[in-house]
């Protein structure tokens, strides 16, 4: 199972501690273009930037808590989303304690790949649900550029 058709908590909530990026490449309220499928209707989408932070990004594998059904590759959760003891790597085990997809919290996962380039909420434009999909959880710097009219 993919997370393409799953729904996305559009609260906004940020991770205790979490932090902003001082300079960043596309501040908030700039306008960008998604270059990734988290969900079905987003390569290519028009979307504004919410917020950009400072912090390790994950994705991770596990098993949706409500279904039971595998998540694969789940992109993305940030530290702060996630337990473990002492330091994590790929192919480690964690709990994960995200909120922004339905079966994520208390799943066990593990850790497909990591990054610490800056992490964007953003609002994108959905073509399959016709409105603003707000305060989207997570894409990376690498999977938007600026948005050409």
């Amino acid at each position: 199972m993919n997370h393409m058709h799953m729904h996305h908590d559009e609260s906004g909530y940020l991770p205790e501690g979490i932090q902003e990026v001082k300079n960043p490449k596309y501040p908030v309220g700039t306008t960008v273009e998604l270059l990734t499928d988290h969900m079905s209707d987003m390569l290519h989408a028009k979307a504004v930037v919410d917020g950009v932070y400072d912090t390790t990004v994950y994705s991770v594998t596990y098993n949706d808590t409500n279904s039971g059904d595998q998540v694969t590759d789940h992109k993305w959760v940030v530290d702060g989303e996630i337990s473990y003891e002492g330091s994590v790597d790929v192919g480690d085990q964690v709990t994960i304690l995200a909120q922004h997809m339905s079966g994520m919290q208390n799943a066990t996962g593990t850790i497909e790949r990591m990054t610490t380039e800056p992490v964007y909420m953003i609002d994108y434009y959905s073509s399959e649900q016709e409105r603003w999909v707000r305060n989207y959880q997570w894409v990376v710097e690498s999977e938007i550029k600026a948005w050409e009219e």
